[in-house]
């Protein structure tokens, strides 16, 4: 499954985490790239992180 443009939580060291929007995301190997609310972007495997909201969820206002 796609994950791009989903928010998620990331893992960056053995204690420390992030949150971002998922700008890349290769399913076939599970390679992704993430922008934090700072604009950095962390590359990693989707293994590494959990979803707190698939763009399907959000909600759209006129």
């Amino acid at each position: 499954m796609d994950l791009t443009n989903a928010r998620v939580e990331f893992q960056t060291d053995i204690n420390s985490f992030g949150e971002g929007v998922v700008i890349a995301h290769d399913s076939s190997n599970g390679r992704l790239v993430i922008r934090d609310d700072d604009g950095i972007h962390w590359r990693g495997v989707d293994e590494h992180i959990e979803v707190i909201e698939r763009p399907d969820e959000r909600t759209s206002h006129a």
